[in-house]
């Protein structure tokens, strides 16, 4: 027997160690045929629903209504919690969620299952699941199968620490508050990205305008072609100079890896490197979705990526860079440029030859900058509340650590 480093005060009995498969049963859902979806009906609980510690209703299926009362036993409660069990884990980290209120009552398919236990609290097998070290033995557990496929037998042999139900359920509850804590921050999150992305359409559209700060109102937005305000960087590098390499991806622009350029990291591409100072531009000129995320170097002095990565700057005395970059990014106009450029193949091409035609409507600086300065404002409230949420999961992460044996 054993016992967690960190436990409630009330708690001092040491934990019996038992097989994970005595704990808890996997009830699998039903192998539904495909012909039976229909357009409305009950809601249909795939595998494809279940993410990691979320469900993820990303493209809805039914069954007949009628069926609800011919497979009584696959219905499952918002109280439930359900686990894939093809390819279960992914990045270390298992993909099961509660159901929840959105698939109350839905009809679980095949290779979705359903925790059942009679003698633990539910909660507390949630969390138990989802701690690393459970997570690698299962791993372990499934090495070899192609697909990965989990079942009751890959659970039996796990031998865990596992306390009185009562200690199950106080480790539980509290750890429920720490979701609901994530759950509310991320909320936060979403509301603030959605009041943004309102924001950007109404100044954008010019449905919403600021004045001068004498009052007085601003001129009419003017069409301009960008490559008259646009600078290209043409510096390159040879490959014994000691800058970092950077990557622009729709994530932002980061560090790739701790690599910098010299003979190790010598590409194929004998151009050697683009070199991208500090505050300028950089994006991939290729896309699968006419999605081109262009990025500021606000990092490092001096980066470089690859040559694929066109670099360049902007007229500051016409240009407020943050502007640029939102309308490029979220503005209609250069959606609409990026469509016209699709000519059949899966990829669209945005070389700067291309970017420097796009013609698009922008106000004075002055009133570029009042945007920028709003927008950039509201971009600094998300990145608060999405610290916040990754600092309540690393939190959370070492409770599961600290809480369980």
């Amino acid at each position: 027997m054993t016992a967690p480093k960190l436990r409630f005060k009330e708690f001092d009995k040491k934990w019996d160690l038992k097989n994970l498969g005595d704990c808890f049963n996997l009830f699998s859902g039903y192998a539904f045929p495909s012909s039976a979806s229909v357009d409305n009906g009950i809601k249909w609980l795939k595998i494809a629903d279940v993410g990691i510690q979320e469900m993820t209703p990303n493209n809805l299926s039914f069954l007949p209504n009628d069926f609800k009362a011919k497979f009584p036993q696959f219905i499952v409660s918002k109280n439930d919690y359900v686990i894939a069990l093809t390819r279960p884990i992914l990045n270390k980290k298992l993909k099961i969620a509660k159901v929840g209120e959105f698939y109350d009552g839905a009809l679980l398919n095949q290779r979705v299952a359903k925790i059942v236990s009679d003698n633990n609290n539910l909660d507390f097998i949630y969390s138990l699941l989802q701690k690393s070290k459970t997570v690698e033995e299962l791993e372990n557990s499934i090495a070899g199968t192609d697909p990965p496929n989990l079942s009751l037998n890959e659970v039996k042999g796990i031998v865990l620490g596992i306390p009185k139900v009562e200690e199950q359920t106080k480790i539980a509850s509290f750890l429920s508050n720490v979701d609901e804590k994530i759950t509310q921050l991320t909320q936060k999150h979403e509301l603030l990205s959605q009041y943004k992305q309102g924001m950007m359409q109404k100044l954008f559209n010019q449905q919403i305008r600021f004045k001068a700060d004498d009052g007085s109102e601003f001129g009419e937005w003017e069409k301009v072609k960008l490559g008259s305000l646009l600078i290209k960087h043409d510096e390159k590098t040879e490959f014994n100079n000691q800058y970092p390499v950077l990557t622009s991806s729709r994530h932002g622009i980061y560090f790739q890896k701790d690599y910098f350029a010299g003979q190790d990291v010598a590409s194929s591409d004998t151009t050697g490197y683009n070199v991208v100072p500090y505050d300028y531009f950089t994006y991939r000129h290729m896309s699968d979705d006419l999605v081109f995320k262009f990025n500021i170097n606000t990092i490092c002095p001096k980066g470089i990526v690859s040559t694929l990565y066109p670099v360049f700057t902007v007229k500051d005395e016409h240009l407020n860079k943050y502007f640029l970059q939102t309308i490029l990014n979220e503005g209609q106009e250069f959606k609409n440029f990026a469509i016209m450029q699709k000519q059949g193949g899966s990829r669209t091409y945005m070389y700067f030859s291309k970017l420097s035609e796009l013609v698009l409507t922008i106000p004075c600086l002055e009133e570029q900058t009042k945007i920028a300065n709003f927008l950039s404002s509201i971009d600094q409230k998300i990145d608060v509340v999405a610290q916040q949420i990754e600092q309540a999961k690393l939190w959370k992460k070492g409770l599961l650590q600290q809480m369980f044996v």
